[in-house]
């Protein structure tokens, strides 16, 4: 038995594409108070009351379009990645994998577990409260209920690391190269301003220069290392720099999100003769519900009809033969920002 386990933690998905299911996802996931930030009772009937109910037929709805024979794009997705992994690491490393919501639960890959150390890497390159470091609460909670031993070392980011650039620098560049786009967008998840604001606050969001650079003053700013990445992607893909655009999806509800935003970048493409768009989602390293359906389906039918001629989206990594082996090199390397 290996001395080292390696954790590998995705978001997670409802078990099946039906209201019930998408609902049981749904209050687990948003009643998470890393992700609706405010105090338990006003979260409590907000979600159960509000929020779910109004969002759950339709969110199944999403899920239908995407689903797959084997479930989840997610968690298949991330399955295969974790059995690629896997194979590259052993003997060095026993590597197990979870999600942070419903199934395979961490409770199941803590199970009788004995290993000395384990290396956890959540499987989101940029930082956030929202998933990081809730990841990372999940991950110590779940080991102390296992009755685990074994020193925990945490991943924070890997935003920059060379190893996951260079794999997603060269699928934007292939797909480019063949469908030929007037303009490249970089579509991140958003977050809400205040999720990165309360980290610095002296910093965040106070000029337009405010995420030119990671730095001391802002080094867990999610929408600060979201242009880390796509400045790092610029200089690897053969295009010009203002051919690639950066943008931030999915943002609900009345409060201002990061930007700019995904949809209203689209459609400004389209109101300037933009007529190819291939875009690309370095946030996601599986493909999931915000990009298959959301970005694939929802975002190009709005930009056909706003008089775009075609919209591709790159493929997440996945469980590429090529991203398997990258990833594996980079959890051994030093240099690493891990915490306890």
């Amino acid at each position: 038995m290996p001395s080292k386990g390696l954790l590998l933690l995705n978001l997670g998905s409802p078990a099946a594409p039906e209201k019930a299911a998408v609902a049981r996802y749904l209050n687990e996931f948003l009643m998470d108070p890393y992700v609706v930030d405010i105090p338990w009772a006003l979260r409590w009937p907000l979600v159960h009351g509000l929020i779910t109910p109004f969002r759950a037929e339709k969110s199944a709805a999403a899920y239908r379009q995407v689903w797959t024979p084997n479930g989840s794009p997610l968690v298949e997705f991330t399955r295969q990645f974790a059995e690629g992994v896997r194979h590259a690491l052993t003997p060095k490393f026993d590597v197990r994998w979870g999600m942070r919501y419903g199934k395979p639960s961490l409770a199941e890959a803590f199970r009788d577990w004995n290993v000395d150390e384990i290396f956890a890497v959540p499987l989101y390159p940029q930082y956030a409260e929202s998933s990081t470091r809730s990841a990372f609460d999940h991950i110590r909670v779940s080991a102390a209920r296992a009755g685990s031993k074994a020193r925990l070392h945490l991943l924070e980011d890997f935003h920059a690391e060379d190893e996951f650039i260079t794999i997603q620098a060269r699928r934007i560049a292939e797909q480019a190269a063949h469908f030929k786009p007037d303009q490249v967008l970089l579509s991140f998840h958003g977050l809400p301003e205040h999720h990165v604001t309360k980290l610095h606050p002296q910093h965040c969001l106070q000029s337009g220069a405010c995420c030119d650079s990671v730095t001391v003053l802002n080094r867990s700013c999610y929408r600060a290392q979201a242009h880390a990445t796509a400045r790092a992607l610029r200089e690897r893909i053969p295009l010009a720099p203002d051919k690639i655009t950066i943008a931030f999806q999915s943002r609900l509800g009345r409060r201002p999100w990061i930007k700019p935003y995904t949809d209203i970048v689209i459609a400004d493409m389209a109101r300037l003769g933009v007529k190819r768009v291939l875009v690309s989602c370095p946030s996601f390293v599986a493909d999931c519900l915000e990009t298959l359906e959301e970005i694939q389906l929802r975002l190009r039918e709005q930009f056909l009809a706003a008089g775009g001629e075609a919209l591709e989206m790159v493929p997440a990594l996945n469980g590429g033969a090529d991203w398997v082996q990258a990833f594996s090199r980079m959890v051994e390397k030093p240099g690493l920002r891990w915490t306890q």
